[in-house]
């Protein structure tokens, strides 16, 4: 029992290693502080000028926070990894680790606890540094752009399309009760169309009483889905900072044009459903997803809760 459960720590342990150097591979930059909350003066014992010299020898494309940025990193701030020295320094030694911030403010990595018992400030944060880098420099960096979805931007929208499916079938078990309770009704008080050729959802239902005749038509849910959203992505939005926007065809996707700039600002792929979209931003690294709702507005999954663009239909 003991040796498994060594063997599993073990697994554990490597494989966490695997997806965190899988996982840093994706960002092109590191951006260093020029000045952490525990020093008194930008660069106080060369701790910030030290940290990015490690990370460019360790293969890193390294800027400091408040550098002109390239322009791909200007569009994209989600490339860029912020790289955050802790100081958890005591009495009677320093001690401090490094961890990697994304944009989201969610650390990716962080070392584990470097220790320096050099009494002078300065050489034993630049000591307790470079011990703390030789596990930033055991991640074997070598970047790699990624060319599909990430895993940990997969799951999510995965997950709300598998809500959707479910709720579609629901609305769909749904009809298929209404249609058996057409079937239970006496036949004599009832007349249903023999040969309809309209499907379920918009057959009439007459009712014979002894005042008058009463018609009430079986309306689906899903129909103004279905008429107004699939054939009406395209058209104008009012998108926050851009103002009047709107959504052409590009190829078998679309693009989100935002203002008097005419400027691409995100791109729209469609998928399996007919009212469910993947919304990629250019300013972002996640893609997240967009679903059209009923009046035709876009309800997009922010992750910390769902963002509307209403349609313009002026």
């Amino acid at each position: 029992m003991k040796k498994i459960s060594i063997i599993i720590c073990v697994l554990v342990i490597t494989l966490g290693k695997v997806f965190a150097q899988n996982s840093i591979n994706t960002y092109k930059y590191i951006l260093v502080p020029k000045q952490y909350e525990f020093q008194k003066s930008p660069d106080n014992y060369q701790i910030n000028s030290l940290t990015k010299f490690l990370f460019e020898r360790a293969g890193f494309t390294t800027l400091y926070i408040d550098d002109l940025f390239p322009e791909d990193l200007a569009l994209d701030r989600c490339s860029a990894l912020t790289a955050i020295v802790k100081n958890n320094s005591g009495m009677l030694s320093t001690k401090l680790n490094i961890e990697l911030v994304d944009c989201f403010n969610k650390t990716v990595f962080s070392t584990n606890e470097a220790k320096s018992k050099i009494k002078d400030y300065k050489k034993a944060f630049q000591d307790a540094i470079r011990k703390a880098f030789k596990d930033i420099e055991a991640l074997d960096y070598k970047y790699s752009p990624e060319v599909i979805l990430e895993e940990k931007s997969v799951t999510p929208i995965v997950t709300n399309i598998k809500k959707s499916v479910e709720q579609k079938e629901l609305n769909i078990v749904e009809k298929d009760k209404v249609a058996e309770a057409i079937k239970e009704l006496p036949k004599k008080e009832v007349l249903v169309e023999k040969e309809a050729k309209e499907p379920i959802d918009k057959l009439v239902i007459t009712k014979k009483t002894d005042k008058k005749i009463i018609s009430k038509p079986i309306v689906n849910v899903n129909e103004k889905v279905t008429q107004s959203i699939v054939k009406t992505i395209e058209g104008n939005y009012d998108v926050e900072n851009w103002g009047k926007s709107k959504i052409v065809k590009k190829g078998d996707d679309y693009s989100f044009i935002g203002g008097d700039e005419n400027f691409e600002f995100a791109t729209i792929y469609k998928t399996s459903k007919p009212t469910i979209y993947i919304i990629k931003w250019l300013a972002f690294k996640q893609p997240q997803l967009l679903e059209i709702n009923a009046d035709g507005d876009l309800n997009i999954d922010m992750g910390n809760g769902i963002k509307v663009y209403k349609r313009i239909t002026q």
